[in-house]
């Protein structure tokens, strides 16, 4: 009988260690995602006036005056839309992400 105890705690040591080191070769898949998925872009009234612009998004939009050469940096998401003056100006793509959008064309 006290073989067999020794026996099987080889045995459930053998299969512990087998599982420890599958356990710590086996590849871990981590997703990074954005918080919010905000970014930044900044803004830039390369016009030779004041100007009024409008950031809109989900049904709420912020109002800014903004002087001639201001660059402000805003966080926005895809889906945003920047009016200059009351007019559709820009709206905002991933791709946006830390760009610099000159106001005036």
């Amino acid at each position: 009988m006290n073989t067999f105890k020794k026996i099987s705690a080889v045995v459930l040591l053998a299969v512990m260690a087998s599982q420890a080191v599958t356990a710590a070769t086996t590849a871990v898949t981590v997703a990074k995602e954005v918080v919010g998925g905000y970014f930044d872009v900044y803004l830039i009234n390369n016009c030779s006036k004041e100007i009024e612009v409008r950031v809109r998004a989900d049904g709420s939009s912020s109002t800014s005056k903004y002087k001639a050469g201001e660059k402000v940096k805003v966080p926005v998401k895809a889906g945003y839309e920047v009016y200059v003056d009351g007019k559709l100006f820009k709206k905002f793509e991933d791709s946006d992400s830390g760009k610099e959008i000159k106001l005036c064309k």
